[in-house]
């Protein structure tokens, strides 16, 4: 794997428009990934590879190393925003992908909570 994050990262560098954005690489070696009780022997067997326990709501939960790869990113107002980035992790299954596919998406969306909360206070203050 580290292979393949260092080929995606060299892909991320050529892509980086260095006058506007960081370019930063997070890795997390155990993010986790939640798959509903029963599973399968196959789902078994890759599962285990990725340290595999079970939860007390009847599901399953694994941990696989994750990289997050930003080139394309900027700061709006005190919040910073990744517009664009890469997500390395292993292939283990759908479950998997979603969860890292959900990862991606996470990442790159604008936190509009802290926005609402900002307005709020705002108002708050004005009373």
């Amino acid at each position: 794997m580290k292979e393949v994050v260092k080929k995606i990262v060299i892909e991320a560098l050529n892509l980086w428009a260095v006058d506007n954005a960081d370019f930063t690489v997070i890795r997390d070696p155990q993010y986790p990934v939640t798959a509903k009780a029963p599973i399968t022997k196959e789902q078994y067997d890759l599962y285990s590879k990725y340290d595999l326990q079970r939860t007390t709501n009847g599901s399953v939960m694994f941990y696989v190393p994750v990289y997050i790869i930003s080139f394309d990113n900027m700061y709006v107002e005190d919040n910073y925003l990744d517009k664009e980035v890469f997500v390395v992790a292993p292939v283990v299954d759908q479950i998997a992908e979603d969860v890292i596919a959900e990862l991606a998406v996470e990442s790159t969306k604008q936190d509009v909570t802290s926005e609402e909360d900002e307005g709020k206070e705002e108002e708050d203050t004005a009373k």
